[in-house]
């Protein structure tokens, strides 16, 4: 599809993002992160339905199973691995507790922070959820090399600390 006649002020005016003097493809790459941000997020929350949560809740479960080690994972480093507030953690953690997902238990150094584990009921859930996964994953992410793979998540690295910044940036009231 050809794109369309300029006719608008451009959206953008890093020369990166402008093929041709024109922001048509960084409207269509934003169109489609948005499209592909409402599938995984469908794809989430009916993942966690099957295990009874919310699509936030699986999402705390699993990364608690990657963070928890020997000790459990604290709730600030969940909160700063999935990019969200600690307070979200902490309410989360606390349902996910009440329904014995996870289990909290107080730091034996400080006893200010909560070492939160998988139960034994949150990693039967998650290995149940196994096999859909692995298939869901392999669809979503049809690359064709490693290297496609290792420059994807780079690519998203960055994106995730200059989407932070560009946050920050409409948060603090700027005005155009």
């Amino acid at each position: 599809m050809a794109a369309p006649a300029q006719s608008r002020p451009l959206t953008a005016t890093r020369p990166a993002l402008l093929p041709q003097n024109s922001d048509h493809a960084l409207r269509k790459l934003l169109y489609d992160f948005f499209t592909v941000g409402g599938r995984l997020e469908e794809i989430r929350r009916q993942l966690a339905a099957r295990i009874r949560l919310s699509g936030p809740q699986f999402t705390i479960l699993t990364a608690i199973g990657e963070l928890e080690g020997t000790t459990g994972a604290s709730v600030g480093q969940v909160a700063e691995y999935l990019h969200v507030t600690q307070s979200f953690i902490t309410i989360e953690a606390r349902k996910l507790a009440q329904q014995a997902y996870i289990l909290k238990k107080p730091d034996s150094k400080d006893r200010r922070v909560c070492r939160l584990r998988v139960s034994r009921k949150g990693r039967s859930s998650l290995e149940s959820l196994v096999p859909l996964l692995q298939r869901v994953n392999d669809v979503v992410f049809d690359l064709e090399s490693r290297r496609q793979f290792e420059m994807l998540c780079a690519t998203f690295d960055r994106l995730v600390e200059s989407s932070a910044r560009a946050s920050a940036l409409m948060n603090s009231g700027v005005k155009a």
